[in-house]
């Protein structure tokens, strides 16, 4: 069997599929640290890297849990760092279409799943916004909401690790991975 042919876990072939995917992408530069849970192929974890002022001076440590029915049910995704984001409410649930079971699409991708999050990461969306107050500044006080924002990246976001941390993340993971 061809090596991109063999599973890198026990799971289902569309979640191996799209994990190799994911750790072969060297383009993508706003999700980083992706791991999965020993064992169990439905649950991932990641590091969000938003590019945008001002979450582009924090990280965000995030997982996706997949249901067991997946593809044919969008996967949940929860931010695990606190953020001042009108698409984010306070538990971490993220309010875009593309995960709503009425919008969902089976040919979807995560990677493309996490290209909406992070573009709406770095440019809010007040016509999806969990808290309409939130959206409400952000479109009549941009400054104020920006403020804010700011200082929730300040007091609450993850150190943002340099390239040689992720990197050095990158060889103990596929140490952990070529255990299995």
């Amino acid at each position: 069997m061809a090596k991109k042919e063999e599973l890198l876990m026990e799971g289902p072939k569309r979640l191996n599929r799209e994990l190799a995917l994911m750790l072969e992408d060297k383009q993508n530069l706003q999700f980083r640290n992706l791991m999965v849970e020993p064992n169990n192929i439905f649950k991932w974890t990641g590091l969000l890297m938003p590019v945008a002022p001002p979450y582009d001076k924090g990280a965000y440590k995030m997982e996706i849990d997949f249901p067991l029915d997946y593809p044919f049910k969008p996967p949940r995704i929860h931010i695990n760092t606190r953020m001042y984001h009108l698409n984010v409410n306070e538990r971490g649930q993220l309010c875009v279409p593309i995960l709503e079971i009425e919008h969902w699409i089976p040919t979807t991708r995560i990677d493309q799943v996490l290209q909406v999050l992070l573009a709406t990461i770095n440019d809010p969306q007040p016509e999806n916004a969990w808290h309409m107050e939130m959206a409400g500044e952000y479109h009549n006080d941009p400054v104020r909401f920006f403020k804010m924002a700011d200082a929730w990246v300040e007091k609450y976001s993850e150190h943002r690790p340099t390239e040689e941390e992720l990197a050095k993340f990158a060889r103990k993971r596929k140490k952990m991975m070529s255990k299995d």
